[in-house]
């Protein structure tokens, strides 16, 4: 079959087009540009694509995957309509192709989905499965992103971000997880919904859709109350579970979260056990430079508890901090995470990328607006040897790179 992904560099777009490409299927794509490492790892799996959404990057296939970052006025997608081309959903297409025979865990929650679902696959693959799985970053030990198997299991991120421009339900709901793992839910996503009841209320309606073969694995301080109250007030087929761990940083509390998660196929102290050699995923506190005067960790964190987590454990082994918080995502942009914010500047020297007007006026006492004169100050050696971290989920404008040269001179 001949399918046309449109939007393929994205993480979750261009993993699923490797995966049809490595079911047997033709593959190409088109995104607005397509950078390293996807474009990389498109070619290497021999998948042309097109950059620019435009009719002359159109070609006839069979079936079109349409990324949920395509909007109604894209004007390829207005061809592929007008031809009245069949189209579907990355999720659905996942599931109708790949998922629908196999024991899926899904990994949910506002962060850390990338992190437990790397460390689930790193701890299979290390005691010899051949798991299936998805994860929306680059896991540093694993050969790739995704993997496909003849084994029943397959390890996915449940993302509740919505699925595309015809289909406003979130991607987990296509999943149909036999496990189903809620690390936490928070506010986000602004964009696309009012308050983090609307969120809450989409894991309901998925729990709803769970056999009695099934179950929830609820990472118990990391939701509230009111959803607790509520889950438990419901009827449902699948069984509830709260997990209550006792953890002294978010990156022990994930591993348990792994562990609990495949309890059934592997006990619990050889996950631990294996976790020891793992190494992470890109972005997810990573040391991206470190000699005996400085340490620059870059990490994908871009919500208020994730950021205070990151930070949580840098404390633990040092206090020279310099927090860079890029105000990417469009949660941060609208503000809605301002008050919070503030009370992590205000702790530690911050640097801001990325604020508005009116978040420079909020946050004037408390961080400041990086240029690149303050590129040489954050890199100045104290006595102490001093951690940069850098969180956000874009790209820093190009200052981590300043900053990186300037240490490397």
């Amino acid at each position: 079959m001949k399918i046309y992904f449109l939007g393929i560099s994205g993480t979750f777009m261009g993993n699923l087009a490797q995966i049809a490409r490595a079911l047997g299927h033709e593959v190409t794509g088109c995104d607005a540009k397509v950078y390293p490492p996807m474009s990389d790892e498109l070619n290497s799996s021999g998948i042309n694509f097109f950059q620019g959404y435009e009719e002359k990057n159109f070609a006839d296939a069979d079936m079109y995957v349409i990324g949920n970052a395509i909007s109604k006025e894209n004007i390829l997608l207005k061809q592929i309509l007008r031809l009245e081309k069949k189209i579907i959903s990355g999720p659905e297409w996942l599931y109708k192709n790949v998922l629908f025979n196999k024991k899926v865990i899904a990994v949910s929650g506002t962060h850390g989905k990338t992190t437990v679902t790397s460390m689930i696959a790193h701890s299979l693959v290390d005691n010899n499965y051949d798991p299936n799985y998805l994860i929306a970053g680059i896991p540093k030990k694993l050969q790739k992103s995704w993997n496909i198997s003849n084994n029943e299991i397959f390890v996915i991120e449940a993302d509740e971000y919505d699925t595309s421009y015809f289909d406003k339900r979130p991607k987990f709901i296509h999943y149909h997880p036999s496990i189903l793992l809620i690390n936490n839910i928070e506010f986000d996503h602004a964009d696309i919904y009012e308050n983090v009841e609307m969120i809450e209320n989409n894991f309901f309606e998925l729990i709803k859709t769970m056999p009695s073969n099934s179950k929830v694995l609820i990472n118990d301080t990391r939701v509230s109350e009111s959803f607790k109250n509520n889950l438990n007030k419901q009827k449902f087929k699948t069984k509830l579970r709260f997990l209550s761990l006792s953890a002294s940083n978010i990156h022990e509390e994930n591993k348990m979260l792994a562990a609990h998660a495949i309890e059934e196929i592997l006990p619990k102290n050889k996950v631990i056990s294996s976790l020891k050699s793992y190494e992470g995923v890109k972005r997810r506190f990573e040391t991206i430079f470190e000699d005996q005067d400085f340490k620059v960790v870059d990490d994908f964190a871009h919500h208020p508890t994730a950021i205070e987590e990151t930070i949580k454990m840098i404390k633990e082994q040092t206090n020279n901090l310099v927090l860079i918080v890029e105000l990417g995502s469009n949660s941060m942009k609208k503000g809605i995470h301002d008050k919070r914010l503030i009370n992590i500047f205000k702790n530690q020297d911050t640097f801001i990328i990325n604020a508005s007007p009116e978040q420079r006026k909020i946050f004037a006492n408390h961080a400041k607006e990086i240029t690149e004169k303050d590129v040489s100050l954050i890199c100045s050696a104290n006595v102490e040897k001093k951690t940069i971290l850098m969180c956000g989920n874009r790209d820093f404008q190009g200052f981590q790179k300043l900053i990186l040269d300037e240490l490397i001179k």
